[in-house]
């Protein structure tokens, strides 16, 4: 097969690594797989290079069996070249925009700018739940567009062939297991507690200030823990001003990813519903780190069996310091969490993952196609 994979921004996000890591699996599979974006925000040693090309006309998007985008924008401009070609667009899914916009919509989340109950807020507030609407106007037609769909996560499935009635293949996240393998030794849990958080303050469904409300209780308390914040962004001025950080890392590889998972006591998420996968958890699991998890749909998919993370509901930091502490103070505990961890990771290593996207992009584009 020959395949283009088209994204407009290339940054250091996880979408973007998972993104890339089709390219290489593929790739490795024998199959021709063009990279090709509009710009590259942060360059993070990537293991396959993307061409940059000055926009997505049909001149710059090279002949292939079908192509693969994962935003909507993208969906929109690839759309016509893929209808004119007779090929298939793939339209993979990280997160579902809709819902997003919806949860703004509704009030059920409302940004802190617009928090203030004064008249003039409240004003602005509605203009731009105005705007809100027409942004899901644009989502809506973009997702009834007949591309193939493909979603990371049962709930993300879910959610497209409820609202559009429109096929969906499941294809979760993938980890190197050759990079996130287990650490040698367990940890000592009866000193300093090494926490460790991942994800962009900024984005509200990472709900980071829970993780640090809860770090918070803690200290208060007379515990002895030290934060560890990474992020792929910038670390904005509102959380430098949290004490509760002890260390902050920006952009680092996976290979140091994935040694701080190793020397890490325990790992939180507590991600909001809007989470499309949540890849931290599963590579943390994959290191023998235990994780404590927001009851959350992504969250709750990695396995039937609930027993592989200590599971908290979401914006509760006291439960969040409660879970720690559990788990630091109960080897019975802690010894199922690494064990179950290890065996829920194992689910999803790329190998697995790579043979399930080669079934899918096999089963909708046409053999005897010239461009094969």
């Amino acid at each position: 097969m020959k395949i283009v994979y088209a994204i407009r921004h290339v940054g250091m996000t996880g979408g973007v690594k998972v993104f890339f890591q089709h390219v290489e699996l593929l790739r490795n599979m024998g199959h021709t797989v063009y990279l090709i974006t509009r710009f590259i925000d942060e360059e993070w040693g990537f293991k396959v290079t993307p061409e940059v090309v000055p926009s997505f006309s049909e001149e710059y998007v090279p002949e292939a069996d079908g192509i693969v985008v994962t935003t909507p924008k993208d969906v929109k401009d690839l759309w016509k070249i893929a209808r004119k070609r007779k090929i298939p667009l793939f339209h993979f899914m990280q997160g579902f925009e809709p819902d997003y916009v919806l949860e703004r919509i509704r009030g059920d989340v409302v940004p802190e700018f617009f928090r203030s109950k004064d008249v003039l807020t409240r004003i602005k507030y509605a203009k731009k739940i105005f705007g809100w609407r027409r942004k899901l106007r644009r989502f809506d037609a973009l997702y009834r567009l007949p591309t193939v769909k493909i979603a990371i996560s049962p709930h993300l499935v879910e959610g497209v062939e409820k609202r559009y009635g429109k096929p969906c293949s499941l294809l979760p996240n993938g980890i190197d297991r050759n990079v996130f393998f287990p650490k040698e030794d367990r940890l000592n849990y009866s000193g300093t507690l090494k926490i460790l958080s991942v994800g962009n303050f900024n984005l509200e469904y990472k709900a980071i200030p829970d993780i640090l409300n809860a770090v918070k209780i803690l200290k208060d308390q007379g515990e002895d823990v030290f934060l560890t914040r990474v992020s792929p962004a910038d670390i904005p001025d509102a959380e430098r001003r949290h004490r509760e950080v002890d260390r902050f890392f920006v952009r680092i590889s996976e290979a140091e990813m994935a040694n701080l998972y190793r020397e890490s006591h325990i790992l939180v998420s507590a991600s909001t519903e809007i989470e499309g996968f949540g890849l931290p958890p599963v590579e943390a699991m994959s290191t023998g780190t235990p994780v404590v998890l927001t009851k959350i749909s992504p969250f709750l998919a990695f396995d039937p069996v609930h027993d592989y993370a200590y599971f908290v509901n979401v914006h509760k930091p006291e439960e969040i310091a409660k879970g720690i502490i559990n788990i630091a103070r109960s080897e019975a505990l802690r010894g199922g969490l690494i064990r179950r961890g290890f065996e829920v990771s194992n689910k999803y290593s790329i190998e697995s993952i790579g043979k399930m996207l080669e079934d899918i992009l096999k089963k909708h584009i046409k053999t005897g196609n010239p461009a094969s």
